[in-house]
């Protein structure tokens, strides 16, 4: 039971975002399980930009839930990108 927790909180890390806003935002508690169904290895590797671009990449497997949450994600990256 606590490596299940440590590895929910790492993913929820992971994304960028803490316990308790995941906790207040369902589509973020979502992507989590689907996380380590479609991304294992990148869960594995601890990388969030891996898991990111894991998860954007199967983003059409994703429930409409975590699909909403991923493309908040993809839209943050995007903008950080084009700041620079």
């Amino acid at each position: 039971m606590m490596y299940k927790a440590l590895t929910v909180a790492a993913l929820l890390s992971l994304l960028s975002i803490g316990v308790a806003q995941a906790e207040s935002d369902p589509g973020k508690k979502a992507c989590v399980a689907e996380a380590r169904r479609l991304c294992p290895m990148e869960m594995k590797s601890m990388s969030r930009k891996k898991v990111e671009a894991c998860m954007i990449q199967k983003i059409d497997q994703t429930s409409p839930t975590c699909h909403a949450a991923m493309l908040r994600i993809k839209a943050e990256r995007e903008a950080a990108t084009t700041r620079r």
